[in-house]
């Protein structure tokens, strides 16, 4: 059982980094939303100006789903199972 799921965490996280490169424009684009309003509250001294890098129109922009269960399933479910699979072998043997 403890073998089983380490190969399925392995699995989750091979699929969340998939995910993940699928949705590689919107990290993109999001990056360079934050790093535009981050500038942008800097220079300014605290005040927020308004709007987007408009360089995707926002039709295109509808992923963030696929990119949250990329992040959840690489970076948190995976290991998470990973880590049980492991604590679990340890366990069984002493």
């Amino acid at each position: 059982m403890p073998k089983l799921l380490g190969i399925i965490g392995a699995l989750v996280v091979c699929a969340g980094l998939d995910l993940l490169w699928q949705s590689r424009h919107e990290i993109r684009f999001w990056l360079a939303a934050y790093m535009k309003v981050f500038r942008s509250t800097l220079r300014r001294q605290g005040e927020l100006v308004g709007g987007l890098p408009a360089t995707v129109p926002p039709a295109k922009r509808k992923h963030a789903v696929r990119f949250l269960l990329g992040v959840g399933f690489a970076f948190l479910l995976g290991p998470m199972l990973i880590a049980i699979s492991v604590t679990l072998l340890l366990y069984t043997n002493l």
